[in-house]
């Protein structure tokens, strides 16, 4: 039996607050899950979408409110807070239960159903700084902004007049609002994979993936280092949060490699562009790959395939920059008292590869869809977790209430963070901005594709500051992402390209919340911090350019255009790391480095950006070979991954 985490104490105590805490969990868990697993038409329902969501919304909503008065030791307070939860609870039942009814009146604007969709719209604004911080309701309430007075707007971004009760009835009760796509998938879809992650987090799965990322990288150089990417990245996936990861794993990781003597803002940097890059890897990447496959129309394995070449080039130069550090440094591997067996830990947590297992099998060999995928995953991993432990872990049938709570609690935020990024999409929609927006960046971008890419990426950096990663993409893909599409760049291509330079907010100066959180376990400036995160994340910032005029990073084109792209842009980012750490085979002056960095530069160019761009591949490669043979004639350094 596991310790008991603070959901399943507080079901235990605190009274009403924590019985009604527990069921408003267990709400926004159970009907996501009968909803995916279509256990509604085993009863004879036929339900719309947006009757789950009103309801779940409703539930994550009057959640929020119970979590105002939570440690309250005011009982007027602590009632009217629980009095204000069961009258939002109500309110969503009765909004899901009549829906068919209200939309069909919503167009006649009635006052009863302005005076709902005000309380409602009120009390998604009164969470949301809460739950998202105070970016997010910024951006929405601006938003709200033009959709009131955006008529009185002069020049081109003047929209069409809409009066207060047309908006707050669109925005609240239309499938193009609150009730729409955004939220549609972060209920059906998302609330399972969160679940699967909970349970991960409390079996032991956690402290498994640490023990074969010790086994597997803590012998070679810079082993801490390694050993942190490895388990940020695995679990950074699952967990969906940059942040979380940074505050759930650098705990362990970033003392680890400040011992081994990576400076401070090095070891926070390490830990916050590994986190911040889980959410690139497949199968969750941070719930955002579910919203594109929708908002685009493809399969999700389309947007999962076409997202691991560049999520393997992000964590490739990650670890080259790591160990030319670490050679630089002379920072040797872990203490070999302090590397568990990886045989003995493999045999010890084998069963929780299964659920993966599964979780592939469903989506690929059995064309599931993604939410059903990851219910046979969750009880798959729940049956595992059962029979076996892990390091004196192991769930007990005690622990699944706690699961199912925690499960809820986590999924608010996301619930809450995707009905703003409706409102922003309704907005959008009534206004006309959308394709206003659209016509003004094309327009300012003079009919180049690159100045356009350029100006797209910056928005999307500034347009990320301070949001969460789903947030984040929702936004840009409604604003930003139609203006690539409309100058031919691959629909898929322009959405990785926006997600990608969104989620790099996340470590980019001035507003790095990933770098910053990691900055303070470290004990280092937020600020410098940030910027060496830049530098170690520099990749991230060019790959997505290199997969715009190389569709084959990507993996669109032939086997062999998908190798020659990965192999030289698998050169160019060594050679640029190298010259930037200032390392190869030994430390290197700045002509050295200045040469590698050309040479990489060179192979990074995408053979078909302009006619002769394929030459630039045999200069970096003939620059490479230069250096490599200038090296060979001092002391040789080891190789990337080398042991000690």
């Amino acid at each position: 039996m596991l310790p008991r985490t603070a959901e399943e104490q507080a079901c235990r105590g605190d009274g009403a607050i924590a019985w009604v805490k527990c069921a408003l969990g267990l709400l926004i868990v159970a009907l996501p899950v009968a909803y995916a697993g279509n256990l509604y038409r085993l009863l004879g329902l036929s339900l719309y979408d947006a009757q789950i969501l009103a309801m779940v919304l409703a539930c994550a909503l009057a959640l929020g409110i119970v979590q105002l008065a939570q440690g309250s030791r005011r009982p007027a307070y602590r009632a009217v807070a629980i009095a204000g939860a069961l009258g939002t609870l109500a309110l969503g039942a009765y909004v899901a239960l009549f829906y068919p009814a209200i939309s069909m009146q919503a167009p006649f604007l009635p006052a009863w159903l302005i005076v709902v969709s005000g309380v409602l719209l009120g009390l998604l604004l009164l969470n949301l700084s809460r739950a998202a911080g105070l970016g997010i309701l910024a951006v929405v309430l601006l938003f709200l902004a033009y959709g009131t007075f955006g008529h009185l707007v002069p020049g081109p971004l003047q929209s069409r007049q809409t009066s207060a009760p047309e908006l707050l009835v669109y925005l609240a009760i239309d499938a193009n609002g609150m009730l729409g796509t955004a939220l549609r998938v972060a209920v059906v879809v998302v609330v399972p994979y969160m679940l699967f992650g909970q349970l991960l987090s409390r079996c032991g799965a956690a402290d498994f993936f640490n023990d074969i990322a010790l086994a597997g990288m803590g012998r070679f150089r810079g082993g801490p280092a390694k050993v942190a990417i490895t388990a940020s990245g695995l679990f950074g996936s699952i967990s969906g949060s940059a942040v979380g990861n940074v505050v759930g794993t650098g705990v362990v990781t970033i003392p680890m490699m400040k011992r081994a003597g990576f400076p401070p803002s090095y070891a926070g940097a390490v830990e916050a562009v590994s986190s911040t890059g889980g959410q690139l890897v497949p199968p969750v990447m941070g719930a955002a790959a579910f919203i594109m496959a929708d908002l685009i129309g493809v399969d999700y394995a389309t947007v999962m395939l076409a997202a691991l070449p560049s999520a393997l080039l992000y964590y490739l130069a990650v670890f080259i920059n790591v160990d030319l550090q670490a050679a630089k440094r002379g920072i040797r591997s872990v203490e070999p008292e302090l590397i568990p067996s990886g045989w003995q830990s493999l045999r010890h947590g084998w069963h929780f590869l299964l659920p993966f297992v599964v979780l592939f099998y469903a989506l690929f060999a059995l064309n599931l869809r993604p939410e059903a995928a990851a219910l046979y995953a969750f009880v798959s991993l729940l049956v595992v977790s059962l029979a076996f432990g892990y390091r004196g872990k192991r769930v007990g049938l005690g622990d699944i209430l706690a699961v199912l709570v925690a499960g809820g609690t986590a999924a608010t935020s996301l619930i809450l963070v995707c009905a703003a990024a409706g409102i922003i999409i309704g907005v959008l929609n009534i206004s006309g901005l959308a394709f206003n927006l659209t016509l003004h960046i094309a327009n300012a971008s003079g009919g180049s594709v690159l100045l356009l890419a350029l100006l797209t990426a910056a928005i999307s950096v500034v347009l990320g500051m301070g949001m969460p990663t789903v947030g984040v993409y929702i936004l840009l893909a409604t604003l930003v992402a139609p203006a690539l599409v409309e100058f031919g760049i691959p629909v898929i291509a322009a959405h990785l390209f926006v997600f990608y330079f969104g989620l790099l907010s996340m470590v980019t100066p001035p507003v790095a919340l990933a770098a910053f959180a990691a900055a303070n376990i470290a004990e280092a400036r937020a600020w410098p911090t940030s910027m060496t995160s830049v530098r170690l994340a520099w990749p991230a910032y060019v790959v997505p350019f290199l997969f715009l005029f190389a569709p084959s990073l990507i993996l669109e084109g032939s086997p062999l255009e998908v190798l020659r792209a990965l192999g030289t842009a698998i050169l160019g980012i060594y050679m640029v790391t190298a010259g930037i750490v200032g390392y190869m085979g030994q430390s290197r002056g700045i002509a050295f480095r200045g040469l590698l960095i050309l040479g990489g530069v060179l192979a990074l160019i995408p053979a078909g950006l302009f006619p002769a761009a394929g030459y630039t591949d045999v200069a970096g490669l003939a620059v490479f070979a230069l250096c490599w043979l200038a090296s060979k004639s001092l002391p040789a350094g080891r190789a990337v991954l080398s042991g000690e």
